[in-house]
């Protein structure tokens, strides 16, 4: 542990502001594009495929967020997280740059890449630097930093789309990145790492074709064909590249997802709960400042504000269910109430009601997620022994970003069959939420409640943060 007490170690307070605009940058880059899509789409010409601008970042980051954690653990924290900066200013760069969607994409998907690194190495790196006792306190406040860049991501895009040009939504996180490198680089000494373990490279690389191509048959199969030749090439893909998966996993030193989680029924739902309520987040995220730039011919700036209650509703139901939770052990109650609210709220987006009403749904709905999101990483923490808490959560963290990226890509595709532009295609989107949020209920009630163990009574409460990979 470096001293933090003299010059010769790494002072908190000068690595804690880099460290807290890395971790901002890299979390807006998540929802920054959701009110920005529309100029991108006219800019670039193609509205169909733009909601693979937030896919692609949502996928890659979901898998180097684990990947890259491995890597600290055996090179180093410190060159793996200038690295994983330098592959975010890159994508960024490329991003701000790119003349066609195709390269947007690509481009986008490097930036995940970096972009997943630097979730999970800046709290592995407090935890480095930072005593035990206090430790508790600095992630508590990196997490509100995350929180606040979700928040702030499309209000900043809608406000750089309207004032400026949707490409510095990209080239804004270059001067912050700049400045991390210089201070990461000059101020942060670790000791040298043990070096044991492997990465499970394998396993990353399948996880990630296998996801892909299932995005890819969802979104491609309903307008040119499920028996199309690219349709079933693609479905070919996805079940090879699982099988494949499976099978890596199954003699992988150190698997990304260890295969024996999946035979607890308890972990299993949360981590289908999570996929689900991250799912209609994302629709609820992108699609309604979509339909309010398109339909209501509002600014971007304008649709962004309304994402606001809604995140509002999920940082507050977070907020109050932790601590209730961990004062009473039980929890089944909530993912209950969170589909409850889900699904009515969804219905009435679907209605096009009036702005009053838009936002007390937009509330509602992000209460309900917030329910559903709090509930399935302490059920999933909880179902597993405290050996394996680190890899649980980083595989529930992965089912959350995977889900994202099908809310925004899947649902793009309905929104094009439905009728782009139009309040009916909007519509279908918003009410296909719906069987979505009746599945989370059911999963809710059948989900077997066991009490929480102390560990997990700590993370409920703030007190302790879970660790991740």
């Amino acid at each position: 542990m470096p001293d933090l007490a003299t010059g010769k170690g790494t002072r908190v307070g000068v690595l804690l502001v880099p460290l807290m605009l890395v971790l901002f940058i890299s979390n807006l880059d998540q929802t920054i594009v959701a009110t920005a899509l529309p100029s991108i789409a006219r800019d670039l010409g193609d509205v169909g495929s733009s909601s693979w601008i937030a896919t692609a970042y949502l996928l890659t980051s979901a898998v180097t967020t684990l990947l890259f954690g491995k890597l600290g653990d055996l090179h180093g924290r410190k060159p793996v997280f200038l690295l994983s900066v330098v592959i975010f200013l890159a994508g960024s760069v490329l991003a701000g740059a790119a003349n066609s969607l195709g390269l947007l994409i690509a481009f986008r998907a490097l930036q995940g890449i970096g972009g997943g690194g630097l979730n999970s190495l800046v709290m592995a790196i407090i935890g480095d630097v930072v005593p035990a006792r206090e430790r508790g306190r600095y992630q508590s406040l990196l997490g509100v930093v995350a929180t606040l860049a979700l928040i702030a991501g499309p209000f900043l895009g809608g406000l750089f789309s309207d004032a400026l040009s949707w490409r510095w939504i990209f080239y804004v996180n270059i001067p912050v990145g700049v400045v991390a490198i210089v201070a990461i680089a000059a101020r942060l000494n670790l000791p040298k790492p043990a070096g044991r373990g492997r990465v499970d490279v394998l396993g990353g690389v399948l996880v990630t074709v296998a996801t892909t191509a299932v995005l890819l048959v969802a979104t491609l199969g309903p307008d040119r064909g499920w028996t199309t030749t690219p349709v079933l090439a693609l479905i070919a893909v996805a079940v090879l590249s699982l099988v494949g998966y499976v099978l890596a996993e199954r003699r992988a030193a150190e698997p990304i997802t260890p295969l024996p989680m999946f035979r607890n029924g308890v972990f299993v739902i949360s981590a289908v709960q999570f996929f689900l309520s991250t799912l209609v987040l994302f629709v609820a995220m992108l699609y309604v400042p979509l339909f309010l730039q398109t339909v209501r011919h509002a600014s971007a700036f304008t649709a962004g504000l309304y994402v606001i209650p809604l995140l509002a509703g999920l940082v507050a139901a977070t907020a109050v269910a932790g601590p209730v939770i961990a004062k009473t052990g039980r929890y089944k109650l909530y993912p209950v109430l969170g589909a409850l609210l889900v699904g009515p709220s969804m219905a009435w987006l679907a209605a096009a009601p009036s702005s009053l009403w838009l936002v007390v749904a937009l509330v509602l709905a992000g209460a309900g997620i917030g329910f559903f999101v709090q509930v399935s990483l302490l059920a999933g923490q909880n179902a597993v022994e405290h050996r394996d808490l680190g890899v649980a959560t980083g595989a529930l963290n992965f089912f959350k970003s995977v889900g994202g990226g099908f809310g925004a890509a899947v649902f793009g595709a309905v929104l094009t069959a439905a009728g782009a532009a139009t309040a009916h295609g909007f519509s279908v989107v918003f009410l296909s939420t719906v069987p979505i949020a009746a599945v989370m209920l059911v999963l809710a009630l059948v989900m077997r409640e066991k009490p929480l163990s102390e560990e997990v009574r700590e993370i409920a409460e703030g007190k302790a943060e879970a660790p991740e990979y």
